[in-house]
């Protein structure tokens, strides 16, 4: 069955970058995750790839394995160039003898998809946050336009807010206690923007704010950490929250 679904991907993938031949980074893996949610893994098929892949989540280890010089989809085109367009990284097939109008026509193409793609952002990190969640013991409590509120043992509940930037995060009444996820960005730029704008805010309002690094599919604190042990476990950095305060400047009080 787990090479019914590696068919799967790797013909959801085909076809994606048939059509995209030159493709942003942040839409390919944004892609990846989708083919992977599509798949529809049972439980035993998604631990079985993630042991193929090396990877703590399945669409983390497809997405390098793409990247790599030996991927096992070995009828996919080998994306091993890559340029920076209006800040922007693309990865292409060297042999594809593009010139700049294609580039230009890839990076439109990019704009043109930005809304379905911060969509599927949204979808994605819904999916890797119930995945952290997971191995802390919990299990999705409530759902509703955005929030996600997870139970636990001993009638454990922690609320989320998903966001697909960082730059999107609005810190409002009613947001006191819960936690704010959004995806990494390929620079740190607006992290520390909003550290210094919103860091303070956040931290006497209770507003924790983790970052999942959907590359490495992984979650980490960015400001504020769990009150419950396992969850704190479930970070693969747990000390960034303490590194950012004291890396970038600011001590909050």
């Amino acid at each position: 069955m787990t090479e019914k679904k590696i068919e799967f991907i790797g013909g959801c993938l085909s076809a994606l970058l048939t059509e995209k031949e030159i493709i942003a980074r942040y839409e390919l893996l944004q892609r990846i995750y989708d083919c992977v949610r599509r798949a529809n893994l049972s439980s035993e098929e998604n631990d079985e790839l993630k042991k193929t892949f090396g990877k703590k989540n399945v669409a983390s280890g497809i997405f390098f394995n793409i990247l790599c010089g030996e991927p096992i989809f070995i009828n996919l085109p080998k994306l091993d160039s890559v340029m920076n367009i209006n800040d922007r990284i693309f990865h292409f097939v060297h042999t594809g003898n593009y010139s700049d109008p294609d580039f230009e026509m890839a990076f439109k193409r990019y704009r043109d998809s930005e809304k379905e793609v911060r969509e599927l952002v949204s979808l994605n990190l819904k999916d890797l946050l119930m995945e952290f969640m997971e191995g802390a013991g919990y299990a999705i409590a409530d759902e509703s336009s955005g929030r996600l509120a997870f139970a636990g043992p001993d009638d454990k509940r922690l609320d989320f807010r998903i966001v697909p930037s960082i730059q999107d995060v609005v810190l409002v009444e009613g947001m006191e206690g819960s936690v704010v996820i959004v995806p990494h960005a390929e620079s740190p730029g607006p992290f520390i923007a909003f550290f210094q704008e919103k860091g303070k805010e956040a931290e006497l309002a209770e507003i924790k704010v983790w970052v999942a690094n959907m590359e490495q599919g992984t979650i980490d604190p960015f400001i504020g950490y769990p009150k419950d042990l396992a969850i704190y476990k479930q970070f693969n950095n747990p000390r960034m929250a303490m590194m950012v305060k004291t890396n970038w400047g600011r001590r909050m009080e």
